[in-house]
C-alpha cells in the first residue's frame, strides 16, 4: 500500500509520518520516503548512520538506478522493518541533476518501493517543483493532507482542489486538521473548505532521533490517539 502526506511545509508531515511508520512497520516492512530534495534529510531521520551520497534519493530519480530501490533504502538502527529514503548529510546541490525524467523516476521508484514493502509513506515536500507529486496525487492509495485550521490554511486547501480534481485524487483525501488547538474553530474552517477533518493533531515536538514517542504530555497523548485513529482508517483501504 502506498500513503501520502501532502501538504504546505511546516504541518507536522514529517512528525505524522514517523508517527504512522512506527504503526505500520509493526505490521511489516515500512518506507518512508523523505520527498524534499532541498537539504538532508536523512541525518535527521536516522542519526548516527554513515550514508553513502551513491545512496540518496536524489541519486536514484536522477538516472543513477531508480530500478535498484533496495539500494538507496537505509534501515532505522533501532527500529525493526523501517526504513527511510532521503537525501544524505554529503549531498549537495551538485551532487545530483534532476532531468525531465525525473517524475517518471520518481514513480517508478515509488513502485518498486511497494515492491519491496508492505507500506510506502510518502513524506511530501510542499514544492510544486517536487517530482514525486503526480506519483503520489495519481498512485497513492489514501492522501492525507494535514491542514492547518485558519485563513492561510483555508486558501491553500481551496487553491489545490482543482489539481486534486484534474488528477482524480479528490476522492482519495483525508484532510487532518494539523497543530489544532482550542481557539481553533474546526467547524468553520470544514464550512470554508467545503471539507470535513478526519482527525484533529494538536502541536508535539518532533519525535526524538532514537525512535522513541513524543513523550507523555497531554498534547502528546491526544496526538497518539489520533494517529492510530487515521492509522485505522488507512487499514481498511483494501488493495
Amino acid at each position: 500500500m502506498v500513503f501520502a502526506i501532502w501538504g504546505r511545509d511546516g504541518t507536522g508531515k514529517s512528525v505524522l509520518a514517523d508517527a504512522l511508520g512506527r504503526i505500520f512497520c509493526k505490521q511489516g516492512i515500512t518506507a518512508i520516503i523523505d520527498t524534499d530534495l532541498t537539504q538532508p534529510t536523512l541525518p535527521a531521520r536516522i542519526n548516527g548512520k554513515k550514508l553513502s551520497a551513491d545512496t540518496s534519493l536524489g541519486k536514484a530519480i536522477s538516472g543513477m538506478g531508480a530500478d535498484d530501490a533496495a539500494k538507496y533504502l537505509h534501515q532505522h538502527p533501532k527500529v525493526k522493518r523501517l526504513f527511510y529514503a532521503g537525501l544524505t548529510s554529503q549531498d549537495e546541490y551538485l551532487s545530483f541533476e534532476l532531468g525531465l525524467d525525473a517524475t517518471d523516476a520518481a514513480r517508478d521508484f515509488v513502485e518498486h518501493c511497494a515492491v519491496l514493502g508492505d507500506t510506502v509513506l510518502l513524506d511530501m515536500s510542499g514544492q510544486r517543483s517536487d517530482p514525486f507529486v503526480p506519483a503520489a496525487l495519481s498512485g497513492a492509495d489514501k492522501i492525507i493532507i494535514p491542514i492547518m485550521p485558519n485563513v492561510q490554511g483555508v486558501c491553500w486547501f481551496n487553491a489545490v482542489k482543482p489539481l486534486l480534481e484534474a488528477m482524480n485524487a479528490a476522492g482519495r483525501v483525508l484532510p487532518v486538521a494539523a497543530m489544532a488547538d482550542r481557539q481553533h474553530d474546526l467547524s468553520v474552517v470544514e464550512k470554508a473548505a467545503d471539507m470535513r477533518f478526519i482527525a484533529a493533531l494538536p502541536y508535539v515536538r518532533e519525535f526524538r532521533q532514537d525512535g522513541a514517542d513524543a513523550g507523555t504530555t497531554p498534547a502528546a497523548t491526544r496526538y497518539a490517539k489520533q494517529v492510530q485513529k487515521i492509522f485505522g482508517m488507512l487499514r481498511e483501504v483494501k488493495v
